[in-house]
């Protein structure tokens, strides 16, 4: 049934010669892995995990990994002082002081570095399938109330940037993810919303994806449990240290001064921001969140990339 998926990936990775692959052991990374591996049996798995640390990716990754039959799968150990020293540049970069946008930075900035530092030239991900298939926690129960399901998706993934081409040349590399290959976006948008965010008792995100691929790649991969980018690495809890220097008093303060933010990490992010960039609210057409100006964009605020629908935040976390 969902062949005609898997087709248009293996012939968007087919058009593109990837050296190394954004592994995180979950369904989105272990297909990027899989057909570039078939392509070239040399492909360079990279896996970030915080040092000391036990977290899901560092575990998923080993395991897939050896079951596909990866023979250059490397982990990249950081310390949460490392992890630290990536914060502003991720700002920098972005421009923005969303926390959960920022951790998925760093993120990729500690992998797209150290891919440079081993030599490869181009990286592959897969960015692009959580907004495709509609596995974002906000997209959990969507209501329907204010915009259909289907087309708040179009939206959204028409509106937001491609972090990780931006974090990966940055460092001077190149990045590719089929899933944002025009033809692989269709095949997924052709197929009807209730089976794109289909679920059953195994499999709760990403249905077609991974029933197009469950003949092939190891079982622990397609009924790994959604994991976000930022969390299965372990470094959003390490980020998350520097907002207990975020008094009471400071944060409710800021909150009366700037806006109602939701949280001392995010509050944290956006000191930083000030440093770099001018906080300019506006009186109209502005986010429903930091009230910054929304520049035509529908959906998502480039400043604070918060998700919004007719003037509502949607939270990350549904």
């Amino acid at each position: 049934m969902y062949e005609g998926l898997r087709s248009e990936i293996s012939k968007a990775i087919n058009k593109n010669d990837c050296d190394a692959v954004l592994f995180s052991g979950g369904i989105d990374s272990s297909v990027v892995l899989y057909e570039n591996y078939l392509k070239n049996s040399s492909i360079a798995a990279i896996t970030i995990s915080v040092k000391g640390k036990e977290n899901s990716d560092e575990k998923y990754s080993k395991i897939v990994s050896k079951k596909i039959g990866i023979k250059n799968h490397l982990i990249c150990y950081v310390t949460e002082a490392e992890i630290l020293k990536h914060i502003e540049k991720a700002i920098l970069l972005l421009k923005t002081f969303n926390p959960e946008w920022i951790s998925s930075t760093v993120t990729l900035l500690i992998a797209a570095n150290f891919a440079r530092k081993k030599g490869y030239k181009k990286i592959s991900g897969g960015e692009g399938a959580d907004d495709l298939f509609g596995s974002f926690p906000f997209f959990n129960n969507w209501n329907n109330k204010y915009i259909s399901l289907d087309e708040v998706i179009v939206k959204r993934y028409n509106e937001i940037s491609t972090m990780s081409d931006l974090v990966v040349k940055s460092v001077g590399l190149d990045f590719y993810s089929p899933f944002k290959d025009d033809n692989v976006k269709k095949e997924i948008l052709n197929i009807p919303i209730q089976e794109r965010i289909k679920k059953n008792k195994l499999i709760t995100s990403k249905y077609p994806l991974r029933m197009a691929y469950k003949k092939i790649l190891p079982k622990e991969s397609i009924i790994r449990p959604q994991t976000m980018a930022f969390s299965g690495s372990g470094i959003f809890k390490v980020i998350s240290k520097i907002a207990d220097d975020v008094t009471d008093k400071e944060f409710d303060d800021a909150k009366e001064k700037y806006f109602e933010f939701k949280s001392k990490l995010e509050y944290a992010l956006f000191k930083i921001y000030i440093k770099y960039y001018i906080y300019n609210p506006v009186h109209e057409n502005k986010c429903v969140h930091c009230n910054s100006d929304m520049n035509n964009n529908k959906v998502i605020c480039k400043v604070c990339n918060t998700f919004q629908i007719n003037g509502r935040s949607i939270d990350f976390n549904g």
